[in-house]
């Protein structure tokens, strides 16, 4: 099954949309979770948290796209778009 990825940063927040090619339907929609400074946590600490989310994003990206060359679903014109 082809799939198309979408991703986006919603202000500092990274978010992941995979949808099925053929029917346009959402198979997967993740957003890392909006968090602003509580007492005792500052925004640098908050600002590293979205980076390894991005980095994590990114990974799993990765991921998907390794498995679907694998499967030769790649490359024939409905692959991944990101």
């Amino acid at each position: 099954m082809p799939y198309q990825i979408d991703t986006r940063l919603k202000g500092a927040n990274p978010s992941l949309q995979i949808r099925d090619s053929s029917s346009g339907s959402v198979r997967l929609a993740w957003e890392y979770p909006r968090q602003a400074a509580s007492e005792g946590e500052d925004e640098e600490l908050l600002a590293l948290k979205r980076e390894e989310a991005i980095h994590e994003l990114f990974r799993r990206l990765f991921l998907l796209t390794t498995e679907q060359y694998l499967k030769g679903e790649a490359g024939d014109g409905e692959g991944t778009r990101m």
